[in-house]
């Protein structure tokens, strides 16, 4: 992948971006979701089984294959944010931010020094393991690092106007499905009360200049949510996906 590209720019460029999450801990399964010309991927390492190292394995093979990783750190904590971030994924989302104030300390964590306070060593993947030419490379970091924080729950939802106002944030991505556990709609991601809320809060978030994503689990509903004006579209896992086809392939074979 061009290093010199980031994520911002490809949103702008084309609109929308179309990835999906991955759960399982495997460099080979994102290499063969790669071939398809997916925009991102995103590793998760909240809900997901990778170690850190296999999670930079993982990005390393999104990267041979001009896709954008993503890793979703397991939570807001400094030391998981930069560990995330010296695997040279220059993307992150942090799950359950629900304040402005976490939202500011995630800002700060994913940027050096002066817009950040986030730990340097030279000596990893994001540096070319080498000190010279350092500040260059750290100007680069600052630039090109999309930080991305989940917003989940009504707190959040209530206090996302403020989050919204945070400098450093580039992406508010609402996940649905803690938004549906916390209006008593567990599961139901399609409900008119769950699409109001994305309704509402796609506005405070556009108000804002903020690009804004979510999931969807249908292809027409991602055509919906596109047209709707999320410029972050998730489709999916890799667990699912392979289980959906399986199970159909069962069924069919069955009847």
């Amino acid at each position: 992948m061009n290093k010199n590209c980031n994520l911002s720019s490809t949103i702008l460029e084309k609109n929308n971006v179309f990835g999906t999450w991955c759960m399982l801990p495997s460099d080979f399964t994102i290499d063969v979701i790669c071939k398809t010309n997916l925009d991102f991927v995103v590793i998760d390492m909240e809900h997901g089984t990778m170690s850190l190292e296999t999670a930079e394995r993982m990005v390393r093979s999104a990267e041979c294959n001009n896709t954008f990783p993503i890793i979703r750190t397991t939570d807001d904590s400094e030391k998981n944010i930069l560990h995330a971030l010296e695997t040279n994924c220059r993307a992150i989302l942090v799950p359950h931010v629900s304040t402005k104030l976490q939202a500011e300390k995630v800002a700060l964590s994913a940027r050096y020094s002066p817009r950040g306070n986030r730990g340097l060593s030279p000596y990893t993947r994001c540096h070319s393991y080498d000190h010279n030419k350092l500040d260059s490379s750290l100007e680069a970091a600052n630039n090109d690092t999309f930080v991305g924080i989940l917003v989940e729950g009504k707190e959040g939802l209530n206090n996302l106007n403020g989050i919204c106002q945070v400098k450093e944030i580039d992406l508010i991505y609402l996940g649905i499905y803690d938004i549906a556990q916390s209006l008593n709609l567990s599961g139901d991601i399609t409900n008119p009360k769950c699409l109001k809320a994305l309704s509402d809060s796609l506005e405070v978030i556009h108000k804002n200049k903020k690009f804004a994503g979510t999931f969807t689990r249908s292809i027409n509903d991602a055509k919906n949510l596109k047209n709707m004006g999320f410029e972050f579209i998730a489709y999916l896992a890799d667990s699912n996906a392979i289980y959906n086809f399986y199970s159909d392939a069962v069924k069919k074979f069955n009847s």
